[in-house]
């Protein structure tokens, strides 16, 4: 009798065994399959609770977002108001990534806000922490990891500080961050860092935090994230123009970020120290100037984007007189060359798991137009560019002249091509 129960006992947990590795394929299947997991545009800081409307909610569908990240700060807490706020990104086909404080509390808290909204489909994700430092990198994954395996289908949200912020950045935060919560639980490695600074300078740690981001992004097979500056500060950074907007977009796109998000929405108020600008909505509701640079901007930008998502940026460079801190000059002899030497520019090699090659170019002034030209290497047998109109790609063949081809950037525009080689 005792071999026959001791035989059911050890069936038992092999089925249970079998189970539950059955159960972790489907939860890592449900995410890669996951609808939201294209590449997406977001805002940070939406509208304030009294403008929490159809009309504020309709022109963010009108802007081509795809999700809000709600946040602590924005003072919508509360479950009626994240009900809200689902209700209607949901009317208006858009996602939002909740803020609730029991995502703070025990883990019975946490089940039970999870169940509140993990059915509901306008649903991006839980918000967790905005900039968290060391110290706090224990706490946040371990609601992280929480989160993922209460609900594997939505995002936690958790937003890096800058390079300039923390020495050693790469091993000490961004790369201790990867590994606190672990690889294969983090959904994006994200962080900020706003690049237009109040004395008319681009920050020079801009594009070294960017090839960090992108270096361990590959390392640990993450895809990444990235706020955008669409605002200004008082005394720290200044207001974007639609070719900064422009630029900014580019030059996270071309560093292989897939999942971009503006820095703010709303403008803020009351927040301390930090006095805004009126960014893309002012704080009485209405659009600015900004709003429609912004909402043109991420409608060219989502078809290529979609094209990038499944893309590695496996090589960026740097062309021109000054080749900022932190990033590699383009090398001599490279297959996709500037004839002008001088020209400033941001060159990425894309490829696929086809070994599809794909170059990205981005003209990094911020006022002047431009008609570049580029030397091809004598492997290159073809190229093809891709534009937008009326928000779908439009793919041509470009006409090479004496192994040279050429085209037309707008200041901060990236564009992008797909390359065969021999």
């Amino acid at each position: 009798m005792n071999r026959i129960t001791h035989f059911f006992s050890l069936l038992f947990s092999l089925l249970v065994l079998v189970s539950c590795s059955t159960l972790t394929q489907q939860e890592d299947r449900s995410w890669v399959e996951n609808t939201n997991t294209g590449f997406s545009i977001g805002i940070f800081w939406p509208p304030v609770w009294e403008h929490t409307t159809d009309t504020q909610y309709k022109w963010i569908k009108e802007a081509h977002i795809d999700f809000i990240e709600n946040v602590k700060n924005a003072n919508l807490f509360t479950e009626e108001q994240n009900l809200k706020m689902l209700e209607l990104a949901d009317r208006y086909g858009f996602r939002v990534s909740i803020a609730d404080p029991r995502i703070f509390g025990s883990d019975d808290d946490i089940r039970s806000a999870i169940e509140v909204y993990r059915d509901l489909p306008a649903l991006e994700g839980y918000y967790i922490k905005d900039e968290p430092d060391s110290t706090e990198f224990g706490w946040a994954a371990a609601i992280y990891q929480k989160l993922v395996a209460l609900d594997s289908m939505h995002i936690p949200h958790v937003n890096l500080f800058p390079n300039f912020v923390i020495p050693n950045y790469e091993t000490n935060h961004v790369e201790r961050w990867v590994n606190t919560v672990g690889a294969e639980n983090l959904r994006y490695l994200t962080f900020d860092q706003y690049p237009f600074m109040i004395n008319g300078y681009i920050r020079p740690t801009y594009f070294e935090n960017l090839e960090i981001v992108r270096r361990v992004g590959i390392k640990y097979h993450i895809k990444t994230s990235a706020y955008l500056q669409s605002v200004g500060i008082i005394d720290a950074y200044r207001r974007p123009t639609p070719s900064e907007l422009r630029f900014n977009m580019f030059t996270a796109l071309a560093y292989g970020i897939k999942r971009p998000v503006w820095f703010t929405y709303w403008t803020p108020t009351d927040a301390g120290k930090e006095i805004f600008m009126d960014a893309i909505i002012d704080p009485k509701g209405n659009k600015t100037d900004l709003y429609e640079p912004l909402s043109k901007l991420n409608e060219m930008v989502k078809p290529i984007g979609d094209i990038l998502f499944g893309l590695e940026a496996t090589e960026v460079f740097h062309s021109g007189n000054d080749v900022p801190i932190g990033t590699q000059m383009l090398p001599d002899g490279y297959f996709w060359s500037p004839v002008d030497k001088a020209d400033d520019l941001l060159i990425s090699r894309f490829s696929d798991n086809r070994h599809q090659t794909y170059v990205m170019v981005v003209n990094k002034s911020l006022t002047v137009s431009k008609q570049l030209s580029f030397q091809l290497s004598d492997d290159v047998t073809h190229v093809d560019g891709f534009a937008v109109k009326n928000g779908r790609i439009d793919k041509r063949s470009m006409a090479k002249t004496n192994g040279q081809i050429t085209d037309h950037f707008l200041p901060g525009e990236g564009k992008l091509f797909a390359v065969e080689r021999n």
